[in-house]
């Protein structure tokens, strides 16, 4: 990957103008290296764009007036207007191909995190931008084995569901698959990386098949402190010490944390490391009070303030 350009030049047409400004052949760059990952599988995520994009045009030239149509109209080929992977796509690759996007992401991250960059062997954000710097999509990061083994002992009093506590006796269940995160920035040079949450109107999740009380936040900050050097390059040079962790949002939620469940949880676990630890109880307390202070909350409209091309169908409306 050319991480030193700005906007790739291609005569191929962009996937859609305002939520997705970049070809497929520039986006088929940016999902995760995964060992398992087929190209047919690839493909499937490319298409799952270009669909939904096509969908999306279709129907905005049949109907270039919505104003008074009925919602179960407009609902599925408009789900563009509130897809995440459509929202964080084309926000965080017209970041990182901007020619000032070191200024841009440290901007970003004094916002969410304070103008002091506190992670260890890094003097400024500025130098957590600098080098070799990968955007990734999808990213898949295993579950922890301290996790897994944990649940093991404690599944009864995880899950109530009969067929599921019996299923789980089997000696080779793993309990939890990978998580996906996604979004991943990640400079090969020094270790550094944030782990993207986005949302948009949906909610985080409140449990996996096994784990009636797992919540996705946790769950991300749980893979976060584990590095990963069996990965492929580069994500095996993440390094855990080094991770950030970002939930970006509408700026409605954060103004109005109560109406998600992830606005209680942010506040909680930021305010509080043993709100996280309660919810992470295989982690030692220790690891727990830094993780907290490595979770920031953005949202689309800083994004948008700092960048207004990032963000275009809301840079009108700030």
């Amino acid at each position: 990957m050319n991480t030193n350009c700005t906007v790739l030049e291609t005569a191929e047409e962009a996937v859609h103008p305002v939520y997705l400004p970049f070809t497929t052949s520039q986006l088929r760059q940016h999902f995760a290296p995964v060992a398992r990952r087929s190209s047919e599988e690839l493909e499937r995520h490319i298409q799952y764009f270009t669909e939904s994009a096509s969908r999306y045009t279709e129907f905005r030239n049949q109907y270039p007036s919505r104003h008074g149509r009925a919602l179960k109209l407009l609902k599925f080929p408009c789900q563009t207007e509130k897809d995440e992977r459509f929202w964080a796509a084309s926000c965080w690759l017209t970041i990182f191909y901007d020619p000032n996007r070191v200024e841009i992401l440290s901007t970003l991250m004094k916002d969410s995190f304070g103008e002091q960059c506190q992670i260890p062997g890094i003097k400024d954000w500025q130098e957590c931008f600098c080098g070799e710097l990968h955007l990734y999509f999808e990213a898949q990061l295993p579950s922890p084995r301290s996790y897994k083994e944990w649940l093991s002992k404690n599944m009864k009093q995880r899950n109530l569901i009969p067929y599921v506590i019996e299923a789980a006796s089997r000696q080779d269940d793993d309990y939890e698959g990978p998580t996906h995160v996604d979004a991943i920035l990640l400079n090969a040079d020094n270790g550094f990386a944030i782990l993207i949450e986005a949302k948009v109107a949906s909610d985080i999740s409140c449990g996996v098949s096994f784990d009636l009380m797992r919540n996705q936040l946790a769950r991300t900050v749980d893979v976060s402190l584990e590095s990963n050097p069996k990965l492929p390059y580069p994500l095996s040079s993440r390094r855990a010490d080094r991770t950030l962790i970002l939930l970006q949002t509408p700026e409605m939620f954060r103004n109005g944390p109560h109406s998600r469940l992830y606005g209680w949880l942010m506040n909680a676990y930021r305010l509080d490391s043993a709100a996280l630890h309660r919810d992470l109880p295989h982690r030692q307390s220790s690891g727990i009070r830094e993780a907290s202070k490595r979770l920031g909350w953005l949202t689309w409209e800083d994004c948008c303030r700092v960048l207004p091309s990032s963000c275009k169908w809301l840079s009108s409306k700030i």
